[in-house]
């Protein structure tokens, strides 16, 4: 028989399916931050973060609480990521979300906010950021390889005529040289011009010392900014910085550029061995006559794939960024049960996904073997990711220089091999002096080796004729 509710019979009915379902939600745990170190009231794990290697830290906290991880900086939340899978789903597939930079004060000080790739995004990031695809995409960076072979022809040539200068030393002028010529069409830098326009490897500290989160006071207690905005003598070492930043950029700009041989550049980008597929031969011996007889040129690379398995494995091996650069969650995060809260910053964990066992058997070890098939032939990276470049970064905001730093590192190191053998220097006791791997000298977000001596023998005795027969 059918029997007519009141409408307070409906009110209360209402009101206890309301309570049953509150009760069911509250009974559900809330997702919480990854695991991580315990920190201190108020200031977190402020005093656990070291100012110098940080990565380190970072390496032992993702042993212990795993490929997510996060801790706490006076309530600023940071997230971890040391797996290349969770790198891949937060950082490349969840880019849309993930892709912003955290607030750096000083930085944005000595660069007064002009530095796009530490910029959020915006119309601004997306006007430099395209301007610099369209200049320097894998297609636009073929056009400075003739610049990038006769830089390391020199190099090669320096190492052989001024063996008593570090070998930084000729590193730095080869990578500044080309960056000098690539961006503003100058003509190569002198080893011993000790007057050259390019700034000193000691410039770029401050600046790469201030891209790290926290790598400042005023970044570590931004209720500083305030003050620091206000006071000219708080900001005179960033101004000074700035202003010798911005006179080098002036003058490279408005100095005299060098005539581009645009015939050459037509025959590199154009030529028939354009076509050739990049690993076509590349189970077979190099042909002595053809490419071991002179240095090697861009062309020879498709015959050479254990150089390009070198330099994958250097850049894995020793990533020159171990932590990364770091992204911010635009908007709430779920992943794998745990919450990475709007607003938190997100660190790619670079020198551990680099390491990832699901990717990388032994991954302290340095074998370039692991990028190469059964055929001797460049692998195929594994699907949905990028197990070959993660140290250029993810998402939208991966390395726009990627394709001319490959470039640029594929062809010095192929010409090195190619003109000298490497081995340690002797010590008192007429041993080789092995240099330390695990020797690091930290410069920022970026980290290099210790200086280090290396003895490099000839493996022609005739290389300076050879040398200069490739330069006419």
């Amino acid at each position: 028989m059918y029997v007519p509710l009141s409408l307070g019979s409906l009110v209360l009915l209402g009101i206890a399916f309301a309570i049953r379902a509150i009760a069911a939600i509250r009974t559900q745990p809330s997702p919480q931050l990854p695991p991580g170190p315990k920190g201190l009231p108020l200031i977190g794990n402020l005093l656990q973060v070291p100012s110098r290697l940080v990565f380190l830290k970072f390496v032992e906290w993702s042993k212990e609480y795993g490929p997510l991880a996060s801790y706490t900086v006076l309530g600023q939340p940071v997230v971890l990521i040391s797996s290349a899978k969770a790198a891949g789903d937060i950082l490349d597939r969840l880019s849309s979300k993930t892709s912003d930079r955290p607030r750096l004060i000083k930085l944005a000080y000595l660069t007064h906010s002009m530095e796009f790739a530490f910029a959020n995004r915006g119309s601004f990031w997306r006007t430099q950021r395209r301007a610099a695809h369209e200049s320097l995409n894998i297609r636009a960076a073929q056009k400075f390889q003739p610049i990038q072979e006769e830089e390391s022809r020199i190099m090669v040539e320096d190492l052989l005529r001024h063996p008593d200068i570090d070998i930084a030393k000729h590193i730095y002028r080869h990578s500044s040289s080309i960056a000098w010529r690539v961006l503003y069409g100058h003509e190569a830098i002198d080893l011993r011009d000790d007057k050259a326009q390019v700034p000193s490897e000691n410039f770029f500290e401050p600046l790469f010392s201030s891209a790290i989160p926290g790598g400042s006071i005023v970044d570590i207690f931004p209720f500083l900014q305030p003050l620091i905005s206000r006071s000219r003598f708080l900001r005179r070492h960033s101004e000074a910085w700035y202003e010798k930043a911005n006179t080098f950029f002036i003058n490279a700009h408005t100095r005299p550029q060098v005539p581009v041989h645009l015939k050459h550049i037509f025959e590199v980008v154009y030529g028939g061995h354009a076509s050739i597929s990049a690993n076509s031969h590349c189970g077979q011996s190099p042909d002595n006559d053809h490419r071991g007889a002179r240095i090697p040129a861009f062309e020879d690379l498709e015959h050479l794939p254990q150089v390009e398995a070198i330099v994958k494995e250097i850049l894995r091996w020793r990533p020159p960024t171990p932590t990364g650069v770091a992204h911010v969650a635009e908007e709430d995060i779920i992943y794998n049960n745990y919450l990475i809260p709007k607003g938190a910053v997100i660190i790619p964990n670079t020198w551990s996904i680099c390491r990832d066992p699901s990717l990388y058997r032994d991954g302290d070890a340095f074998d370039p073997s692991r990028f190469l098939d059964e055929k001797g032939c460049i692998r195929k990276p594994p699907p949905d990711s990028h197990d070959d470049y993660l140290v250029f970064g993810h998402g939208r905001r991966i390395c726009i220089g990627k394709s001319l730093a490959m470039n640029t590192l594929l062809i010095a190191v192929a010409q090195l091999l190619w003109a000298f053998d490497f081995h340690g220097v002797k010590g008192e006791q007429g041993n080789e002096i092995v240099p330390d791997p695990s020797a690091f000298w930290d410069n920022g977000v970026t980290v290099w080796p210790k200086p280090h001596q290396v003895r490099l023998v000839p493996r022609f005795p005739d290389l300076f004729e050879r040398l200069k027969s490739a330069a006419t």
